[in-house]
């Protein structure tokens, strides 16, 4: 059987776009590519929905570069990104575009058309230095290119090797963070809370100074959920620059399988850490409802609305504390172990490879 060739895309003929200065096919972590044309002077590129190319890509920066023409000449433009913009294998902060040319930000690969096909300019060398140089590539081969090549190979396995161990090192002690413990004893608090503030009903209303202590106390309670939501927050915000410093590290391993691992292992990764995101939302939700049900105690129990009754009857319209930390620390526990499953699936074949090479 032939090589599968590469993945085709739906291109977009220059010549039947007016106004168009280039294409760009970008060809995000997932594999499929899409192309955009360029209509305007200045295009952004990143992860947030806002730029101008969006790319789903979470190594990516929300705004990780700027395209623009310029004088007849379009550039591109770092905006500050961890990553960095990479033209044709080589890192850059500015550089002219040429056809071609193909960008790369984090995880994500974008091919440049230029309308016109304006080719980058080789580096010229005169006949004598390209002589030479030949000259010198030949004996080179002929004396020893073979040991060259073995070298190179062995000193490339030898970076991968160490990359590896580095990525599971730092994997296992992000694993040692778990978000759901960050609120631990905030969820006995709120327990306690509602236990004494019990569960007030229209059918046996309080009244004057206890109408205001219901009120008061599931106010506070709605503050309290939220300052829960901002501590998970902050130490989600410690934790997640390991994760940033994991994005990424499968590009840098040569060995096929060894990658593929690795960016497996990155995805696992990514979704062990959504768990605390969904963990934030469940606290904000609880904080928000619990707000807009003491908004109705107040209507019923001091200004007299009964109208609002069904609604108090029904309860707070979010889940409880407990309920959100046993969610939390049921998926956690379920993306921890997947991450650990393929650590110890890229130590053995890392070990493998070692002894046989």
């Amino acid at each position: 059987m032939g090589e599968e060739g590469p993945p085709k895309t739906e291109m977009i003929n220059p010549a039947l776009l007016d106004g168009v200065s280039a294409n760009f096919i970008v060809k995000g972590p997932n594999g499929v590519e899409k192309a955009y044309p360029m209509r305007q002077l200045v295009m952004t590129i990143g992860r947030s929905d806002q730029c101008d190319i969006p790319v789903k890509d979470s190594s990516m920066s929300g705004r990780h570069c700027e395209v623009s023409k310029i004088n007849g000449e379009i550039k591109v433009k770092d905006m500050g990104s961890a990553n960095g913009i990479w033209l044709n294998g080589e890192r850059v902060e500015e550089c002219e575009l040429f056809d071609g040319d193909v960008i790369r930000l984090g995880q994500t690969s974008i091919r440049v058309d230029v309308v016109g096909g304006r080719k980058r300019p080789a580096a010229g060398l005169s006949p004598k230095l390209l002589g030479a140089i030949v000259g010198g590539v030949v004996l080179l081969a002929v004396a020893g290119i073979a040991i060259g090549m073995t070298m190179k190979k062995k000193a490339q396995h030898k970076r991968d090797l160490a990359t590896l161990s580095s990525f599971v090192a730092a994997a296992r002690e992000g694993q040692k963070s778990k978000p759901c413990s960050a609120a631990v004893d905030k969820v006995a608090d709120v327990a306690k809370s509602m236990n004494s503030l019990g569960k007030p009903s229209c059918a046996n209303p309080p009244k004057g100074d206890d109408a205001r202590r219901v009120v008061s106390g599931f106010k506070e309670l709605a503050r309290t959920d939220d300052r829960v939501a901002t501590s998970i927050t902050q130490f989600a915000a410690q934790s997640s620059s390991s994760t940033v410093a994991l994005t990424g590290s499968a590009e840098q391993i040569a060995d096929p399988e060894l990658k593929s691992k690795l960016a497996e292992a990155e995805e696992l990764i990514e979704q062990r850490s959504q768990v605390t995101q969904t963990f934030i939302a469940d606290w904000k939700k609880m904080g928000q409802a619990t707000n807009a049900y003491s908004a109705l105690l107040e209507q019923a129990f001091i200004q007299g609305n009964k109208g609002v009754c069904a609604a108090i009857d029904r309860g707070i319209a979010a889940k409880t504390a407990p309920e959100v930390m046993v969610a939390c620390n049921k998926n956690f526990d379920k993306t921890k172990n997947a991450v650990e499953e393929k650590l110890k699936e890229i130590e053995d074949g890392g070990g493998d490879e070692a002894a046989e090479k």
